[in-house]
C-alpha cells in the first residue's frame, strides 16, 4: 500500500484516554456508512477500532493522560486502512505472530490482538524511535468514492444545505408575497413554512405598539401572535442595541413572560422600514438545543421578509388614503369653484378704483373676498378667513358666502348681518376650534361713506390723502366662537386720494429669513409704496414674498388676500 496514493479522511492526537474512544468511534462509523458497507461490516470494523485503540491506550501508554496517541484512517482505492500510534513497544512479537484467545475470559493477554487478525485482510506493524505503529486493512469489492470527511468540511456542507433549503423556503415565501392580498395571511404561512423547514419547538410575533395602526391590529390576531407573552423591558432595550438575543436554561434567563417550557431560545428585531416595531423569537423545549449563527441569520432574514410585507401593506393604506384625499380635493375644489367663485374682474364703481385678488396655499382656500352691488345701487363687500386650510376651511367660507349673497339680496344693517351669522354658526359648530375672522363693509358712492364692522379680523388700512393713517380695527371677536355676540357697525368718510387696504393675516404673517416679515413692516411697506397703483402693489408684493420663500426653499403657507379701494 502506498500512502501516497491514499486518501487520508481523518487524524486525531489525543490523550490517553479510554472514555474518548466511544466518541472517536463515532466519526469512524460515520466514515464507514459514506463508503456504502453494511451493518455487519460496521459492527466488525467497530470490534476492531475498539481493540486497537483500545491497546494502544491501556498497553501502549499505559493509561496514562499525559501520554498521546495517534488515531488514522483513510481509503485506499477498494479497501479501508485504520491505523494507531502509541509511546509503547508494542506487544511481543510471538504474540502479534500467532495470536489466540485466552483460555480465560476475562483474561487480558491476546484476545485483542485475536480479534483483528481474524477481521482484517492485512495487519502491519513498526517499532521506530517515535514508539509503536499499528495498521490494519480490509478490502472490498467496491467503496463508494467520498470526500474527506473532516470536521471542516462538515461545517461547510451543512451551512450549504442549511443556505440552499433557506433559499428555497425564501424563494417560495418571496411568490406567496406576491399572491397574498391580506399581510396576516402572508405572516402567518410565512411563520408556518419557516417551522416546518426547522426543528424548533414553537415561533413568536411580538409587536410593541400593536394598536398603533390597521396593519398592526391585524397582525396581533395572528396565531403566532404574543405566544411567548410580553418580552422584559430590559430586553427590549438590549434588543434594539443587539442583533439577536440568546437564551439557555444554563447561561440566561428566559425574557419572556410566559416561555417556561422553552427552556433554549433566541428573538431578533423586527425592522419596518428603518424603526424596530416588535420582534420574532424561536423557542426550543430541548434544554441541549444548540443556537448556531446559521439559526440567528435565518431567522433575520425570515424578520425582513415580514417587515417588508408589513411595509408594503402601510404603504397600500398610504396609498389608499391618498386617493381618498385626492378625490375629497377634487369635490372640495369644485364645490368651493362653484360656492367661492373669485370675479375675474371686480365690479366698477364710478369715481373709485377697486382692485382685489386671493392667492390660495391650497388647491382650496380659506380666504374669500367680494364686492357686490345691491338694489338700491350700493356696493357690500367682504374679506374673511378661516382658520385653517383645505377642504374644512373650504366648506366654512362657502357658508359665510351662501349667507353674504342672502344679505345682499335681503337688506339691512351690517351688525345684524354678522350677528345672525356668528349665532348660526356658534350653534353648529358645536365648540370645534374653527372660526372665521371677517371685515365687511357697504359703500355709498353717492355720499363717499363707508359703514363697517369687522370680526377678530386684522385692521383694515385707511391711507388718507394727507399722508396721516387711519386704522379700523375690529368691533367683535371672531365669528362663531361665542354666542350672543354684538358687533356694533362704524361709518366713515373717504376722501378724494383716500386709499382702503384690507388684507388677510397672509400677507404679513411669512418669514423673512429668520423673522417673521411682521404687521408693523407690512403698514410700512404699504406707506412707502403709496405712490403704486393697486395692480403694482399686488405685483411688487408677491415678488417680494416669492423672494423669501425661494432663499429658504419654503413653500407658500398661508392664503393671502388683498383688497384696495382708492377714491379718484
Amino acid at each position: 500500500m502506498s500512502e501516497e496514493s491514499a486518501i487520508y479522511i481523518t487524524e486525531f492526537k489525543l490523550a490517553a484516554d479510554v472514555k474518548k474512544i466511544s466518541v472517536m468511534r463515532e466519526g469512524f462509523i460515520d466514515f464507514l456508512l459514506s463508503l456504502g458497507l453494511d451493518d455487519s461490516e460496521k459492527d466488525g470494523w467497530k470490534l476492531a477500532f475498539t481493540e486497537l485503540v483500545n491497546n494502544a491506550i491501556e498497553h501502549g501508554s499505559s493509561a496514562s493522560p499525559d501520554s498521546e496517541i495517534y488515531v488514522r484512517w483513510w481509503s485506499d482505492k477498494d479497501a479501508v486502512w485504520l491505523l494507531t500510534q502509541d509511546s509503547g513497544q508494542g506487544p511481543p512479537e510471538e504474540l502479534v505472530r500467532n495470536p489466540t484467545l485466552p483460555e480465560d475470559p476475562l483474561a487480558e493477554g491476546g484476545r485483542g490482538l485475536f480479534i483483528i487478525h481474524n477481521f482484517a485482510d492485512q495487519f502491519n506493524h513498526w517499532r521506530c524511535s517515535q514508539g509503536y505503529i499499528a495498521q490494519i486493512g480490509k478490502s472490498y469489492k467496491r467503496l463508494n468514492s467520498v470526500l474527506p470527511l473532516n470536521s471542516e468540511m462538515d461545517a461547510i456542507l451543512d451551512e450549504l444545505s442549511d443556505c440552499y433549503e433557506s433559499l428555497s423556503l425564501y424563494d417560495r415565501m418571496a411568490a406567496n408575497l406576491l399572491q397574498d392580498e391580506r399581510v396576516d395571511g402572508f405572516v402567518q404561512s410565512g411563520l408556518n413554512m419557516f417551522m416546518d423547514a426547522r426543528d424548533y419547538a414553537s415561533i413568536h410575533l411580538e409587536l410593541y405598539q400593536p394598536e398603533k395602526n390597521p396593519i398592526y391590529q391585524c397582525l396581533s390576531a395572528i396565531k403566532s401572535y404574543g405566544v411567548f407573552g410580553r418580552i422584559e423591558t430590559s430586553a427590549t432595550e438590549m434588543l434594539s442595541k443587539n442583533e439577536s438575543i440568546n437564551w439557555s436554561a444554563r447561561r440566561k434567563k428566559c425574557p419572556f413572560s410566559n416561555a417556561e417550557a422553552y427552556p433554549v431560545g433566541f428573538c431578533v428585531p423586527l425592522y419596518v422600514g428603518d424603526n424596530i416595531v416588535g420582534l420574532i423569537a424561536i423557542g426550543c423545549d430541548k434544554e441541549d438545543h444548540l443556537i448556531l449563527s446559521n439559526d440567528v441569520r435565518n431567522l433575520r432574514a425570515l424578520a425582513d421578509i415580514i417587515g417588508v410585507s408589513v411595509s408594503r401593506a402601510l404603504l397600500d393604506i398610504e396609498k389608499d388614503e391618498r386617493k381618498r384625499l385626492v378625490t375629497e380635493m377634487n369635490i372640495a375644489t369644485e364645490l368651493q369653484q362653484k360656492l367661492l367663485p373669485i370675479a375675474k374682474e371686480p365690479p366698477v364703481i364710478l369715481g373709485y378704483d377697486l382692485f382685489f385678488s386671493s392667492l390660495s396655499a391650497l388647491e382650496v382656500a380659506g380666504d374669500f373676498v367680494e364686492v357686490r352691488q345691491n338694489d338700491s345701487g350700493e356696493y357690500l363687500g367682504c374679506v374673511i378667513d378661516v382658520m385653517g386650510k383645505g377642504v374644512s376651511a373650504a366648506i366654512l367660507a362657502g357658508i359665510f358666502r351662501s349667507q353674504f349673497i342672502a344679505y345682499s339680496y335681503r337688506g339691512g344693517d351690517i351688525a345684524n348681518f354678522i350677528e345672525s351669522v356668528n349665532q348660526a354658526l356658534e350653534s353648529q359648530l358645536e365648540g370645534a376650534t374653527m372660526f372665521i375672522t371677517a371685515f365687511v363693509f357697504k359703500i355709498n358712492p353717492e355720499s363717499h361713506e363707508i359703514t363697517y364692522a369687522a370680526a377678530g379680523h386684522p385692521p383694515a388700512l385707511l391711507f388718507r390723502a394727507d399722508g396721516s393713517l387711519d386704522e379700523l380695527i375690529s368691533t367683535g371677536p371672531p365669528i362663531g366662537l361665542f354666542p350672543d355676540i354684538e358687533y356694533p357697525q362704524k361709518q366713515i368718510h373717504i376722501s378724494p386720494g383716500d386709499r382702503l387696504v384690507v388684507v388677510t393675516d397672509g400677507l404679513y404673517e411669512w418669514s423673512n429669513g429668520e423673522e417673521i416679515f411682521g404687521w408693523e413692516a407690512m403698514v410700512d411697506w404699504f406707506a412707502s409704496n403709496r405712490h403704486l397703483d393697486a395692480v403694482s402693489l399686488w405685483s411688487r408684493l408677491q415678488t417680494k414674498m416669492l423672494s423669501a420663500r425661494e432663499s429658504q426653499s419654503i413653500d407658500q403657507e398661508d392664503d393671502e388676500t388683498l383688497l384696495i379701494l382708492t377714491r379718484k
